[in-house]
């Protein structure tokens, strides 16, 4: 609905909360132990493939195909350009998870054990 209604304006809010920070939920959790709860998680996540950079631009994917935004005309210039920035996004993010995974890949022997968590 939002795309017939405000076309301009769901594009530069979508490219705003894409240059932003996002703030992943589980950022917040604690477990007034570690102060790090939150990388340790993280990468253990990445590390099992429960959720990856991959995922991440997969979701972006989705949503630019969702809203067909590859297809989407009469924008302002402004938010044609945002429309571009945003179509292009999930491949740029594709391209560095690919780039750190097989970074990270390079250094499996010098690796810390994976963590263990006291829930």
């Amino acid at each position: 609905e939002i795309l017939k209604r405000d076309p301009d304006g769901l594009i530069h809010v979508f490219g705003d909360m894409m240059r932003g920070q996002i703030v992943m939920p589980a950022e917040q959790m604690t477990d007034g132990k570690d102060p790090d709860l939150y990388d340790n998680f993280s990468m253990v996540a990445q590390k099992t493939g429960v959720y990856t950079a991959l995922d991440y631009a997969e979701i972006i994917d989705h949503l630019v195909k969702r809203w067909d935004l590859e297809h989407l005309e009469g924008l302002s210039p402004a938010a044609e350009k945002e429309r571009e920035y945003l179509c292009r996004l999930p491949e740029r993010y594709r391209k560095l998870a690919t780039r750190s995974m097989n970074k990270k890949k390079k250094v499996t022997e010098d690796e810390d054990p994976l963590k263990s968590f006291g829930w």
